[in-house]
C-alpha cells in the first residue's frame, strides 16, 4: 500500500519482573478494544503482548515494550514492539517454528505471535549486547456490505499418492465481501511431514486471508519454519474492481483461458526455508476467464482445447474431472479451477 504507517504510543513499559508483564498485557487489551476489536482478538493482543514481554525478561533480564495504535490509509490497529539489549536470539528460525516458546512460559513464542499478528518484523543479528526487536501489526478486518454479485464459482479436488496416506498437497478458498482468495499449497516430500508443512501454510493464509499478498508469504514463511516447507501459489479475485491478483514462490503450475493478460513470474524457493518474496502480479478479469492451479502432482502437458465442455459444469466437478484424468499415481495431486458459475454463488 502506498500509505505509510503511523504509530501513535499509548505507552512504554520498562519490563523488569513479570507484574511488569501484566501492565503490558492490560495496556495492550485495553488498545485493542479502543482501537476496535472484538474482546476475542483484545485477548489475543493481550497475549502477544505478555509472550514478548516474557521474551524480553528471559532473554535479557530488562527491557521496554511499546502500546501504539497504528493506521494505513483508511484502517486502523495495535502494534506491540518489544527490544532489550540482551544477546539476542541464537536461531530466530527455531524460535518461529510454532510451539517453541522463546520465553518458557507460554508454550507458544515467537510462532504465536506470528500466528495472531498479520505483519512480525525481527531484528536479532546476535552481536553482542545487541538484543532483539520484534514489532507486531494487527489490523482491525472493516466491516462493509457486498456491492456486487459474485459472477464466480470457485472448486477443488485433492488426492494423497495412494489410498490412506497423508495429504501432503492442500487448497484455500476464501471468500468475502466482493472478493475471493484461493490457492494452492505442496508441502515438500510425502506423508506426514508434509501434510505438517502443508496444514501449517494453510492454517496460516485461512486466518490473514485479506493481508497483502507480501504480507501473507512471509507470515507462511514463518509459520512453516520447523516443517519441510511448502511452494504455494494465491490468486485474490475483486469481482467489484474486475481483477485478479496473483503470487507464486515454488512449482505450482496455473493456466489461463480467455482475454485476462495475466502474467505470472514464479520464483524458484521453498516457504519456510528462507523462501523469496513473490513475484505479485494483476491484471484485469472478464466474464468468461478461467484460471487452473494445480501442484506438479498433476501433469503439466494439457491445454483448455482438449477440453472443450469441461467448463459447462461447475468448477468444483471441473477440478475433479481434471484430477482424475490428469493426476499422477506417484504424487500428492490438486486442482483448484475458477470460472464463471454464477449459480453456485
Amino acid at each position: 500500500m502506498s500509505d505509510e504507517v503511523a504509530a501513535d504510543i499509548v505507552e512504554r513499559h520498562t519490563v523488569h519482573s513479570e507484574a511488569d508483564e501484566l501492565l503490558v498485557a492490560d495496556t495492550a487489551r485495553h488498545t485493542a478494544t479502543e482501537v476496535g476489536f472484538d474482546e476475542t482478538v483484545s485477548e489475543e493482543v493481550g497475549l502477544v503482548a505478555t509472550e514478548l514481554a516474557a521474551n524480553v525478561l528471559d532473554h535479557a533480564g530488562s527491557g521496554e515494550v511499546t502500546v501504539a495504535r497504528i493506521s494505513e490509509g483508511d484502517r486502523a490497529g495495535v502494534r506491540i514492539e518489544s527490544m532489550d539489549a540482551g544477546p539476542g536470539i541464537d536461531d530466530v528460525d527455531a524460535a518461529f517454528a510454532d510451539g517453541a516458546s522463546t520465553a518458557g512460559s507460554l508454550g507458544g513464542g515467537l510462532g504465536t505471535v506470528n500466528r495472531l499478528m498479520d505483519r512480525v518484523t525481527v531484528a536479532a543479528p546476535g552481536e553482542p549486547d545487541y538484543g532483539t526487536h520484534v514489532v507486531a501489526d494487527r489490523w482491525v478486518r472493516p466491516e462493509y456490505e457486498a456491492t456486487a454479485d459474485c459472477p464466480l464459482s470457485f472448486g477443488a479436488a485433492s488426492r494423497p499418492m495412494r489410498s490412506g496416506a497423508a495429504n501432503g498437497d492442500s487448497f484455500v478458498i476464501k471468500r468475502w465481501n466482493d472478493r475471493a482468495l484461493v490457492g494452492v499449497i505442496d508441502g515438500l516430500g510425502h506423508g506426514r511431514p508434509a501434510h505438517a508443512a502443508a496444514m501449517a501454510a494453510k492454517t496460516y493464509v485461512e486466518r490473514h486471508f485479506d493481508q497483502p499478498m507480501q504480507s501473507i508469504f512471509a507470515g507462511a514463511e514463518r509459520a512453516c519454519r520447523g516443517t519441510r516447507g511448502v511452494v504455494m501459489a494465491l490468486a485474490r479475485f475483486d469481482w467489484a474492481a474486475s481483477t485478479v491478483t496473483v503470487a507464486s514462490v515454488g512449482n505450482i503450475n496455473h493456466k489461463v483461458d480467455g482475454a485476462a493478460d495475466l502474467q505470472v513470474v514464479t520464483r524458484r524457493g521453498v516457504i519456510g526455508s528462507n523462501g523469496p518474496d513473490p513475484v505479485v502480479a494483476s491484471a484485469d478479469w472478464h466474464d468468461g476467464d478461467r484460471l487452473v492451479l494445480f501442484s506438479d502432482g498433476v501433469v503439466s502437458h494439457w491445454s483448455f482445447d482438449e477440453y472443450p465442455d469441461l467448463f459447462e459444469q461447475s468448477a468444483a466437478a471441473s477440478a475433479r474431472q481434471l484430477l482424475q484424468e490428469l493426476g499422477k499415481d506417484d504424487d500428492d495431486s490438486t486442482v483448484l479451477v475458477v470460472g464463471d458459475a454464477p449459480e453456485d454463488c
